[in-house]
């Protein structure tokens, strides 16, 4: 008898592997980005180009099976997933993993497809939450072994593997055998896209969206009996074979079920590219802690990582979307307002006099010796006066990882406002204790009426 592929170790993992398997802060790692997850996704769902592609959905779809969180629609199951996790990506400040070797959102394609399974299979919190910690780690190890060469072609990690994992998610949900989640598996594979040059236009958040409209309709198809080619990850002119010129396919399965890649994942404060974070950590505190204005900032010398400086290169943005990869205008921003946000990344702000002016003033070094989550910014001011700071893992990541109760602010400024406060209480709840509800989509149920159709 011959061993089995790496694929189908994988697909055995994820509809066999128990709860029970998994450890208890890796469980609590998945409910923190669960309390990330919606917080984003319903201030994501106010957003102007999320309530367009509704618009666009709700033209030509007219099912009533599954929530479109926040909003009183209703969709197909696979649409309602689009949506849901369009909006969760729209503002750039959902999770992300970026170890060394890649870099993924993997939330925004995976509670999405969960969510929606949901809706038209019973689903426990606690099935969710297995089936969500199962799609992560599904997602990551795929981005893992396409490696960096995946990502200099010029696809979206985030579109690419959260096919897979969206796909792997919505198997476990839906129950399927090891035989099935295979071939669910190869149904995301096969679909998955998503290009990085979308980065900075409204189309980035159409590769999430894909993936989880994609990974539902995998697993519905392979539980219907519909099969895939063999080996779809790991075979030849499979997924890894045909996206990765470099790729190392041990890394599906190398430590599967001992290693987990949740505790390295991270939260975001700033809404922009992860890629900028480190150098805006570092502006800001050189600004507050020395009290500096805009005014005062002759130049300023940022030194960031190859990647960072390469991927969020943007020099002169001409859109609040492109802002959010341009390092040149993140800089700006946090001299001038102390704060990255949405309003700093407005169009407005962007095409600010002043804004262009400071902007012209900053210098972007590509540099060795620093990682994706590090920084060293240089600030000279107008009276000659110099800062340095430095930043080594910035506030977010796992070396410096927001705790739970700063979770929870992110949560509670994101969707203050959007819920009356008893509401908002409930949702937070039901999402700290997803695991504890005998039916997942009531936090779908616990987000109506937040933001206008």
């Amino acid at each position: 008898m011959t061993d089995p592929g790496r694929s189908e170790v994988l697909a055995r993992f994820v509809s066999q592997h128990e709860r029970a398997g998994i450890p208890d802060p890796v469980l609590h790692h998945a409910r923190r980005s669960l309390v990330d997850h919606v917080g984003v996704l319903l201030a994501g769902a106010e957003d102007p180009v999320a309530r367009r592609v509704r618009e666009v959905v709700g033209s030509f779809d007219d099912s009533t099976s599954a929530t479109v969180f926040g909003t009183a629609l209703r969709a197909s199951a696979p649409y309602a997933a689009f949506l849901n996790a369009f909006a969760s990506h729209v503002l750039d400040l959902d999770d992300v993993y970026n170890p060394p070797r890649t870099t993924v959102h993997g939330s925004c394609s995976v509670w999405p497809a969960i969510f929606a399974i949901s809706e038209v299979l019973p689903v426990t919190g606690e099935q969710a939450l297995t089936a969500y910690v199962l799609g992560f780690e599904s997602e990551t190890r795929v981005a893992q072994a396409t490696g960096p060469a995946h990502y200099d072609a010029g696809w979206h990690v985030t579109g690419t593997s959260g096919h897979v994992g969206a796909a792997a998610a919505a198997a476990r949900a839906a129950g399927l055998d090891q035989t099935s989640a295979l071939h669910a598996l190869g149904a995301g594979a096969t679909q998955a896209a998503g290009l990085r040059m979308m980065a900075g236009s409204d189309l980035k958040s159409l590769h999430p969206a894909k993936a989880a409209h994609d990974g539902v309709v995998s697993a519905l198809l392979a539980r219907a009996g519909l099969t895939a080619g063999p080996a779809p990850l790991d075979g030849s002119y499979g997924y890894l074979d045909v996206m990765s010129s470099e790729p190392d396919p041990e890394l599906l399965v190398a430590g599967l079920g001992q290693r987990w890649a949740l505790p390295d994942n991270g939260h975001k404060l700033y809404p922009s590219g992860s890629l900028t974070h480190p150098m805006i950590d570092g502006i800001i505190a050189m600004v507050v802690g020395s009290d500096i204005h805009g005014d005062q900032v002759a130049e300023i010398t940022a030194h960031v990582s190859p990647p960072a400086a390469r991927f969020t290169g943007i020099r002169e943005p001409a859109t609040g979307m492109q802002a959010k990869f341009s390092l040149a205008h993140c800089a700006a921003a946090a001299a001038a307002y102390r704060a990255v946000g949405p309003a700093e990344l407005s169009s407005e702000v962007v095409a600010a006099s002043e804004m262009v002016a400071l902007r012209g003033r900053v210098t972007v070094v590509a540099d060795e010796t620093m990682g994706k989550q590090d920084a060293v910014v240089h600030m000279r001011l107008s009276d000659g006066r110099e800062l340095r700071h430095e930043v080594r893992g910035n506030r977010g990541t796992p070396v410096s990882p927001l705790s739970d109760d700063e979770l929870e602010a992110k949560f509670r400024e994101l969707v203050t406002g959007l819920l009356p406060a008893p509401a908002l209480d409930r949702l937070l709840q039901a999402c700290w204790h997803v695991d504890e509800l005998p039916d997942v989509s009531e936090i779908a149920t616990l987000t109506a009426g937040a933001v206008r159709a």
